[in-house]
């Protein structure tokens, strides 16, 4: 789990860098019209990891009370997961209505919602630390049957895809 821990911070610390090319009062500017500002897509992850903590939380605590063996394989599990396809900005993928974000919070607001839900990851990580996760499997609406370990390296992909549109928005916003 450390290095899904890993994974995990390193997608943050692209994140964290690309906000911070674009100046604060350009937070809530959107790059065109039905597009999301920066605020806008802060929200959405924070919405989007909050919800995957609670869902592969739940998943863990079903797997380890239905007798879930305990890990014995210790070789890197990123390597076996195509966080690729996670990461690919090359389609639009809609979003649900309910990870859709408001639009009412501020930058502060979502940074913290943001924490707080990397925080509810890390108990999950911690929850399911030494157990077999490559043998609980649950679909994804678009990348099909992932196990727990691709459940929890999408929530890292997932980041990474929206750190490079919010480079994407700096672009667009220095735009004359």
């Amino acid at each position: 789990m450390v290095e899904l821990d890993e994974y995990l911070g390193q997608q943050r610390a692209l994140l964290t860098a690309a906000v911070a090319q674009i100046a604060v009062s350009r937070h809530r500017d959107a790059p065109a019209a039905g597009r999301w500002s920066v605020v806008n897509v802060l929200e959405h992850l924070a919405i989007v990891e909050r919800a995957l903590a609670q869902r592969v939380g739940g998943w863990i605590d079903e797997a380890r009370a239905a007798g879930l063996a305990r890990e014995t394989d210790d070789s890197p599990i990123l390597p076996t997961i195509n966080v690729d396809r996670f990461i690919d900005r090359s389609r639009r993928v809609k979003t649900s209505a309910a990870t859709e974000p408001t639009g009412t919070v501020s930058v502060e607001e979502a940074m913290r919602a943001l924490s707080a839900a990397r925080a509810a990851t890390r108990e999950v990580l911690a929850s399911g630390s030494g157990y077999a996760l490559a043998r609980v499997s649950h679909d994804h609406g678009t990348f099909g049957p992932m196990h727990l370990y691709a459940w929890i390296a999408f929530i890292g992909g997932h980041e990474c895809r929206h750190a490079m549109q919010v480079r994407e928005i700096r672009v667009a916003l220095a735009r004359p």
